[in-house]
Order: C-alpha cells, then structure tokens, then sequence
C-alpha cells in the first residue's frame, strides 16, 4: 500500500500566545493564513491525485490542512483519532513546558540512536510506530492512501530524519500493512 504522507501547514499561535493557552487548547490552533496558498498548491502533488482517500490528524492545523486539499481533491476524508501527535505525558497530564521540551529532547535522541527508555513517561517510539501502524492497517484495502499528520507521527513509520519533516512536505512511503 502506497502512503503520501503530508505534513500539516504552519500553524497560527498568535492568539494562543497572546492568551497564554493550554497545550490542549493550542490545538485548537488554525493555519497561518499566508501558507493556505502553498497548500493548495499541492493538491496539483500527483501522489496525492492518486490517493484513494484521505486521513487525517483531529488537530485543528491538520484538519484544516486536509480540507483545503480536499477542495480540489474531492476524496472522501476520515479523521483518525491515534493520527494525533506524540504524547508528551502518557497519562495525558499537563506537564510544564520546560519538562515537554526535556522529554521531547530525551526522546528524539533515543529515536535517532534506536533506543528507548522503559518508564519515561511519554509516548516511546516503538508505542507511536504501533498507534499510527494500527491506523494505516484499517485501510489495508486502498491501493494509496494520503495521510495529514504530525513530523513525529510520519517519522514513526518513514524512519528518523535528522533534518525534521518541513510544513507541507509530502513524503511517498510503501508501507507494508499488518494484517
């Protein structure tokens, strides 16, 4: 099964920073409205043409991000739950920005080396690779699928990128389902 992996536009957090927002209600976070051009723009990607359908975060910047291609692109659209990003408290409690940022630090650097550490208290890995494969798996039956997604949640499946995923990069990936 061919997956086009496109990572969601950059987002607008002026108002969540203005209003010193949760992490939860930064989610809520639309689209910076000068890149809504540059994602329409891909819609033209000829991977993307080919998509059967298409799937996508529940986050706002990712929503949206699949609905402005799905403007030309006319597929049918499904939101997926575990296409959410990586989670920084495994028990979804607020942790303070500064421990986010340790913990994200920690974890890239275990990611980029193939380790992990047992009991850290955040998403491993291995468990992200698992949640998104467990996605992917549903829609084992479409030849391509274009999926809207984080750059934690494509690097789970596509592997370690040193240089991070860029805001409306698309990635071509055969993904072999396990079913």
């Amino acid at each position: 099964m061919k997956v086009v992996f496109v990572r969601h536009g950059k987002t607008d957090y002026a108002l969540a920073d203005a209003r010193q927002m949760s992490q939860l209600e930064k989610d809520y976070a639309p689209l910076q409205r000068a890149c809504i051009p540059d994602i329409q723009a891909l819609a033209s990607h000829s991977a993307l043409q080919q998509a059967d359908i298409i799937l996508s975060s529940p986050y706002t910047r990712a929503l949206q991000t699949a609905e402005i291609l799905n403007r030309q692109l006319q597929k049918d659209l499904f939101v997926e739950h575990d296409l959410r990003e990586w989670q920084a408290d495994i028990k979804g409690s607020y942790i303070p920005l500064s421990e986010r940022d340790r913990r994200w630090i920690e974890y890239r650097e275990l990611f980029a080396n193939g380790n992990e550490v047992t009991n850290a208290g955040y998403e491993s890995a291995t468990a992200l690779h698992r949640r998104v494969s467990a996605v992917l798996d549903m829609y084992h039956e479409y030849s391509t699928i274009a999926v809207v997604a984080h750059f934690n949640v494509i690097e789970a499946i596509v592997g370690y990128r040193e240089q991070g995923i860029e805001y409306g990069e698309v990635i071509e990936f055969d993904y072999q389902p396990n079913v």
